[in-house]
């Protein structure tokens, strides 16, 4: 699937969520896909082990995106946050330029390149000894089924790390939350063409810019 941007496209390369949806912004799919990844490997754990329900009345754990998760149910069962960290751009194309090929036809150039983009995943309890055990199954999952996540757009996973024990304390309560991250920092695909109807158009407009400045 290609999403047209102006006169330029890119592609997902690829990319596509475990729901088989094609995800061009590679800032939501390090972070979506990561969260139907656990979705789906705690939806098969068995009842009373922390096991995933899409029904909120049903599941013993939440698994959701930062802006979507009730912190106050932190109380009555345990909470993954997904948090996206940095994404950044290789550059490891040809000379730099990632160039992957040119269409002689219509001068379109075609560009091939990987992103690289962190996501963390905080394992949230008000029992320590909890937050620890649901961070170390975050962990060895990402480790366990790395040849799966491939498959659905991810370049290689460069690094998992289990972060430090933090103890939260809400103030005017006597509550305290624990929080234990696990830091997942991958590799992948990212491809595009760029039309060359608009990369003169593009390079008439810069240089027109510096010559007026």
């Amino acid at each position: 699937m290609t999403v047209t941007e102006g006169k330029s496209k890119v592609s997902a390369g690829g990319r596509r969520s475990l729901s088989g949806e094609t995800i061009p912004n590679v800032a939501i799919f390090f972070k979506r896909t990561g969260l139907e990844f656990l979705q789906a490997i705690f939806s098969v754990r068995p009842e009373n082990s922390y096991r995933y329900d899409a029904d909120d009345t049903r599941t013993e754990i939440q698994i959701s995106d930062l802006h979507a998760v009730n912190l106050d149910a932190v109380n009555v069962r345990p909470t993954i946050v997904a948090v996206r960290g940095p994404v950044s751009w290789q550059g490891m194309g040809i000379g730099g330029g990632a160039v992957a090929g040119r269409d002689m036809r219509t001068g379109n150039h075609q560009f091939a390149d990987l992103l690289t983009g962190s996501v963390a995943f905080s394992c949230i309890s008000r029992e320590g000894i909890e937050a620890e055990q649901i961070a170390h199954l975050v962990f060895n999952s990402f480790k366990f089924f790395r040849p799966v996540l491939q498959q659905y757009g991810f370049f290689t996973v460069k690094s998992l790390n289990i972060g430090a024990e933090s103890l939260v304390e809400q103030e005017g309560s006597d509550d305290k939350t624990t929080i234990v991250p696990v830091y997942i920092t991958a590799m992948a695909p990212d491809r595009w063409i760029l039309d060359d109807t608009a990369a003169r158009t593009l390079r008439a407009i810069v240089i027109e810019t510096f010559m007026n400045d």
